[in-house]
């Protein structure tokens, strides 16, 4: 006999192991286990492409995705596998992602369902115009104002504490909106971090970078995963990318900081 299950939306909570897991990977920076496991270079890379692959999970959950499935490919919870005529095998284990405000969600890869092959589905192109145009807008309610052309006088700016009015002021004059955003994500980045410091009633701390080095790869970090996962190009990951091919550890970073920064830029994109 088969019977549907009574409670359709009900998932197995975690065992006692997988707590003790959770409170592991909620420590973060905090006890350096995260950040220490990925100071090697090549660690690193493969975070950065595992987040930019999963764009359909937030660039914090993706890292916990990465810490507990590194060869994931696709996740959903046991109840999209159903949607989608799959089910959950039963040696299944569940990875666990955290959602603020919100109970804990547990997702198992396609490799642990069984069921009929899944149609490929294209990878949604980028409103870029609309992307920019939302996180101006946004980045105006934290009193960070976005406008041209650059300050002067060389070398030419891009990001100040404003003089009056606003905060903050960074200015853009590339050409295409998509070498505008990119270049907007890596400014924002800059200001979220605390690379120029808080101000008052300001949501980001002072925290000024380690050393220059350091400064630029966070803010390329984060730029690398925004832009990354919305199919955009940017220079600040090239930066990045040659940093991690020629030397063996990366800089002084904080991944919490870089992956928090991404979330929240990505955020404001969005409608």
């Amino acid at each position: 006999m088969y019977q549907e299950p009574l409670f359709p939306e009900w998932q197995p909570g975690p065992r006692a192991d997988e707590l003790e897991k959770l409170t592991d990977l909620r420590a973060f920076d905090e006890l350096g286990r995260l950040a220490e496991r990925y100071r090697n270079s090549r660690a690193f890379g493969k975070l950065l492409d595992f987040i930019i692959h999963f764009s359909d999970v937030s660039p914090y959950n993706a890292a916990l995705l990465h810490l507990q499935k590194p060869q994931a490919a696709m996740v959903r919870s046991a109840v999209e596998w159903s949607a989608l005529g799959r089910s959950v095998n039963a040696e299944a284990r569940p990875a666990l992602l955290l959602y603020p405000g919100g109970p804990l969600r547990f997702v198992f890869d396609v490799s642990e369902t069984s069921g009929p092959p899944l149609a490929k589905e294209p990878r949604e192109k980028a409103n870029t115009a609309e992307l920019l145009q939302n996180t101006i807008e946004r980045a105006a309610r934290l009193g960070v104002t976005v406008s041209g052309p650059l300050f002067g006088p060389e070398p030419a700016g891009r990001l100040r504490r404003a003089r009056e009015g606003a905060s903050f002021e960074i200015r853009l004059d590339e050409e295409s909106d998509a070498a505008r955003y990119a270049t907007l994500v890596y400014e924002l980045a800059r200001l979220f971090l605390g690379h120029l410091g808080g101000c008052e009633g300001c949501s980001w701390e002072n925290r000024p970078p380690h050393d220059d080095i350091s400064g630029r790869f966070e803010a390329g970090a984060v730029a690398a995963i925004v832009c990354g996962r919305a199919n955009i190009a940017t220079e600040a990951g090239g930066f990045v990318l040659g940093y991690l091919r020629n030397f063996g550890e990366t800089p002084e970073v904080s991944l919490d900081r870089i992956l928090a920064s991404a979330g929240r830029i990505e955020r404001m994109g969005r409608r």
